[in-house]
């Protein structure tokens, strides 16, 4: 009886450890394997999603440069537009300047009656940082004419392709009612001063600098 019990106990404990070596091995196995190619493939698809970020927060940083980049040149071009339409340049020189030939009005007795132009000195601008001297003269401009020729020379002088500007207008009416009635044109007296602005050639040599006021 004790040698059937004997052998009974030695056989359920060959088939306890069959059990642990046919079922609970190949499981080990098997979670080893896995661990193997689970845990590398893991870390590689965090790299990975890491890497996915990097790259989307550098095409977000990309696509604002570019954004801003556009509006740059937008502003630019904008900005040489409008220098374009409302800048002009300095003449260069007295023998280029176009100012006169352009508000010079023959006169017909009737529409424009009188005219003379009178230029001043060149006098070099302190104050003014373009890389090379600038120059200035008065134009002053005495007239005996109608509204429409003297407001004329105004708008002229403000075509010219050259930096000038309107520094005074004195305007008195000369006619009386019934010299107007009978002319049909009122006798306007205007004398205007126009300053214009040179760019100091580089062979000419540089006037006195203009008197503090």
């Amino acid at each position: 009886m004790s040698t059937l019990r004997f052998a009974n106990l030695h056989i359920r404990e060959r088939f306890d450890r069959e059990t642990v070596v046919w079922a609970i091995a190949p499981s080990i196995v098997a979670i080893m394997i896995t661990a193997l190619f689970v845990v590398p493939n893991y870390s590689r698809a965090l790299r990975m999603q890491d890497e996915a970020q990097r790259l989307e927060a550098v095409s977000s940083e990309n696509i604002n440069q570019k954004n801003n980049l556009q509006l740059l040149e937008r502003n630019v071009a904008g900005l040489r537009d409008e220098y374009n339409r409302r800048c002009r340049p300095l003449a260069e020189g007295t023998d280029r300047d176009h100012l006169l030939s352009t508000i010079t009005r023959p006169t017909d007795g009737t529409v424009v009656r009188e005219q003379s132009i009178r230029t001043g000195a060149l006098v070099q601008v302190d104050g003014v940082a373009i890389g090379t001297p600038v120059l200035r003269r008065d134009v002053t401009v005495d007239m005996s004419a109608s509204f429409e020729s003297i407001f004329g020379v105004l708008d002229a002088a403000e075509g010219v392709n050259q930096l000038v500007t309107p520094r005074s207008v004195e305007i008195v009416v000369m006619s009386t009612a019934l010299e107007q009635a009978a002319s049909g044109n009122a006798a306007i007296r205007a004398t205007i001063v126009f300053e214009e602005w040179f760019e100091q050639p580089a062979t000419t040599n540089a006037p006195a600098k203009e008197a503090r006021r």
